[in-house]
């Protein structure tokens, strides 16, 4: 479900088609300019509010926060510990 939402994200707030996103889950979406620095803050606030969450420094600094696997793993872990 995590995972589906992010996707569906970049699918309503993107240029990409569908195909492009489900292909690309792995790729880092900054390198892919799928997002600038004003989307990525509505990234983050769209993601904090529906899944009631808050993100630290150090998950913005991980790695794995750069891609829809990587960041549906983080909200997975915050959700269910």
């Amino acid at each position: 479900m995590t995972k589906e939402w992010i996707i569906n994200w970049f699918i309503k707030n993107s240029s990409l088609t569908e195909v492009q996103v489900r292909e690309n889950t792995s790729a880092n979406y900054f390198e892919q300019h799928w997002l600038d620095s004003f989307e990525f803050i509505n990234f983050v606030t769209d993601l904090e509010e529906q899944f009631s969450i808050s993100f630290s420094n150090d998950e913005f600094q991980n790695r794995n926060f750069a891609t829809i696997d990587g960041l549906a793993k983080i909200i997975e872990e915050k959700l269910h510990g």
